[in-house]
């Protein structure tokens, strides 16, 4: 019965151990990215059959206390930039980027797969300056985030991290937090920050294969039936 007992544990041990993350990578750059046009547009990424859409938002100021709106997410070969609706210059370099001068701008990263967490990221351009702040959180799908601010995010259950000094083409690894939501935005400070996005990493959990499901059900019901034979046979010992 022992020997019959621990086979059932190292089964359930390695059917569980199946269960592990898949992890998965966006490159969010001009030659992979799906955009719609205009102030409030979205880009979509595939990656084996996994999407991940992008939108982008600004504030009518640089000081981290504006309120959000909707700008225009664009895609170049470095990665993904911001389109701030308020200013005549966002067409040139380096205002084309993701970037705090004049106004604050945002990234917004949505994922919609079941137990998906977000662990990394990467830009592919900078200039003068690269310090960052990211957010991750879990909210509806296709939240609009107009009207929001930044200090509101950790009210709707964000989590804050701060990236000093990002170098380019360079993992930058994120606490595993999960969520279906990952924001970057320029670190609030005294520089003035130009960033493109170019890269999305994230883990998607493993589902367990029909055959697996059904052996984990065997091995489930075969270790309640003994566990029901010893407390039948125990009752018996203890009767006579």
């Amino acid at each position: 019965m022992k020997k019959l007992m621990t086979i059932i544990i190292i089964l359930n041990l390695g059917l569980a151990s199946t269960v592990s993350a898949n992890p998965i990578t966006w490159d969010v750059d001009s030659g992979s990215a799906i955009c719609s046009g205009g102030v409030g547009n979205s880009c979509v990424f595939n990656e084996n059959g996994h999407a991940l859409m992008a939108r982008a938002y600004s504030t009518t100021n640089n000081s981290g206390s504006g309120v959000f709106e909707k700008a225009t997410l664009t895609a170049w070969s470095g990665g993904l930039g911001v389109k701030n609706p308020d200013q005549n210059n966002e067409n040139s370099s380096p205002h084309h980027a993701l970037d705090d001068d004049g106004r604050d701008e945002l990234i917004i990263f949505e994922n919609s797969d079941p137990g998906f967490s977000f662990t990394g990221f990467e830009i592919g351009w900078r200039h003068n300056d690269s310090d960052l702040s990211v957010w991750i959180g879990s909210l509806t799908a296709g939240y609009d985030f107009t009207g929001v601010r930044f200090s509101d995010l950790s009210g709707l259950g964000f989590t804050n991290s701060y990236y000093g000094n990002v170098p380019i083409n360079t993992l930058n690894s994120l606490d595993q937090v999960p969520g279906n939501y990952l924001i970057i935005a320029p670190a609030s400070d005294s520089n003035s920050e130009y960033v493109k996005i170019s890269q999305i990493s994230g883990e998607l959990p493993n589902r367990v294969s029909e055959p697996n499901i059904l052996m984990l059900f065997v091995i489930s019901w075969l270790s309640l039936w003994i566990s029901r034979k010893r407390i039948v046979a125990g009752n018996a010992v203890c009767s006579l």
